[in-house]
């Protein structure tokens, strides 16, 4: 019983965020990204407090008291490799060399070593370690890698993590969990002491080994009836197999007297108070009332340019911040409904996000990355306060304005600005005989949100006559 129920919230949590890195679902689970762990605490370490203490140290009192129950419901990465060790255990049943038997395997201390160097990453905000290591950033890539058009940096990086982690959980179930990932080392220093876990009755036990057969984490040595709490990450799959009874989910007493059953039912109540824990803090989470673009026509596509700033969501609040948090794990990227963002090929933010006006512009009522991002690189932002953050500033290249040029009377760009920043401007152009007098756009900067709207629409190909600057920080007013 506490196998299927296991399953069954696993398996929704699962296709609920793969279905959020593809943009679907935003208004109704978007809260789940709030709920990981990592993000959380990146979060949490930037200054964004209340909710994210309260996510860190509700996933920490659950594994304390249960064990790490986060790793086999609430990870999507956890799940993915579940599905993997299935795969190959359902292919097993009809092709002999493909069935799988684990053997218990003693603690790897490199995990230590791994999850020690995480952190200093994170201290030295080497960003790339923490979102090639970081096992919600790495399913998110994965996902959007197969969504969709993605640059070939982000295609070969989500390519060589499927492979591995694939051949990690095929071959050794969930080494990579239990050696490499430092989210599985953290909470497994709490769930070493959970109160309520998988226990052994010696009475029952015939020591058939079959339990340790199973053992996906290879954490159960059925010769010494003992359990590594640390690696278990609670799949229940050695309950399951059990034909004595002599395994079950509660907590152990030192004469460990009273039938499985007893002990199995009050396990089940303590999992299934865990799921109402869980949902209960996703109801907490507000959802997003999205509004449409309002029926613009479509344009042709346009040259990607160098921005130096470089541009970042509003609530970023700065390049730094941004960059310093952000975990590349591409949620923002996939629920953008215009498209600005877009995965960076550049080594100094490889695979993070990098905002662009070519194929959109950052609608002044939209707020999806901001309400989604679970890391705090991105803070919320209430839609009325989103046009009094200016994120950067546009400036225009006479040189390729159409109507500075004398070529045509434009004024694309006076016309859609949200915030009345651009204004046409008769002045001179030519000399002596051919001189005349056009009107040419100039910018308030004290106006100019950095919308990107006025570059998106700029009819001038390949690239706009006016872009948009970046601001290392952003102003409010």
């Amino acid at each position: 019983m506490l196998k299927r129920i296991r399953i069954v919230l696993a398996a929704l949590c699962f296709v609920c965020i793969t279905l959020l890195f593809v943009g679907i679902g935003n208004d109704w689970w978007g809260w789940l990204a709030r709920l990981q762990f990592l993000p959380a605490v990146t979060r949490l370490i930037g200054g964004f407090a209340l909710g994210n203490i309260t996510v860190v140290l509700c996933i920490l009192l659950i594994t304390w008291l249960f064990g790490r129950i986060y790793c086999s419901v609430l990870c999507p990465l956890g799940v993915f490799q579940d599905i993997v060790i299935w795969l190959r255990k359902t292919l097993g049943k009809s092709l002999r060399p493909l069935r799988k038997r684990f053997r218990f395997n003693k603690e790897r201390r490199l995990r230590y070593i791994v999850a020690a160097a995480f952190i200093g990453c994170i201290i030295a905000d080497l960003q790339l370690v923490v979102a090639l290591l970081g096992p919600y950033s790495a399913y998110g890539r994965m996902v959007t890698a197969v969504a969709g058009n993605v640059p070939a940096a982000l295609l070969i990086t989500a390519g060589i993590t499927f492979v591995v982690i694939s051949v990690c959980a095929w071959l050794w179930g969930r080494a990579w969990c239990n050696t490499i990932c430092p989210v599985g080392t953290v909470l497994g220093c709490f769930s070493r002491y959970s109160l309520f876990h998988i226990t052994i009755d010696d009475d029952k036990c015939v020591k058939c080994g079959a339990c340790q057969q199973v053992c996906k984490a290879s954490c159960l040595d059925s010769k010494t009836q003992s359990i590594d709490y640390s690696r278990c990450v609670d799949c229940f799959d050695c309950i399951d197999f059990c034909k004595s009874g002599a395994i079950s989910f509660g907590r152990k007493t030192p004469s460990q007297k009273g039938s499985a059953s007893t002990s199995a039912n009050e396990g089940r109540r303590a999992f299934i108070a865990t799921g109402a824990m869980l949902a209960g803090a996703g109801l907490t989470a507000k959802a997003q009332e999205m509004k449409v673009d309002g029926g613009l026509a479509p344009v042709e596509a346009k040259k990607a340019i160098e921005r130096e700033p470089r541009l970042v969501p509003p609530g970023a609040g700065s390049v730094k911040n941004f960059y310093d948090k952000c975990t590349a794990c591409q949620l923002c990227v996939a629920n953008c409904p215009n498209g600005v963002l877009r995965p960076s090929t550049d080594l100094e933010h490889l695979l993070q996000p990098q905002m662009g006006y070519e194929k959109g512009f950052c609608r002044p009522e939209c707020t999806a990355c901001s309400d989604l991002c679970p890391t705090g690189a991105i803070l919320p932002v209430q839609k009325d306060a989103k046009t009094l953050i200016h994120i950067g500033v546009a400036e225009v290249n006479q040189y390729l304005c159409l109507a500075a040029l004398g070529e045509a009377g434009c004024g694309s760009c006076a016309r859609h600005c949200p915030t009345g920043a651009i204004s046409m401007v008769e002045v001179p152009y030519g000399q002596g005989d051919n001189e005349k007098r056009v009107r040419r756009p100039v910018v308030a900067e004290e106006l100019c949100i950095g919308c990107g709207k006025c570059e998106y629409l700029c009819p001038a190909r390949p690239v706009s006559a006016i872009t948009v600057k970046g601001l290392e920080i952003h102003r409010s007013e």
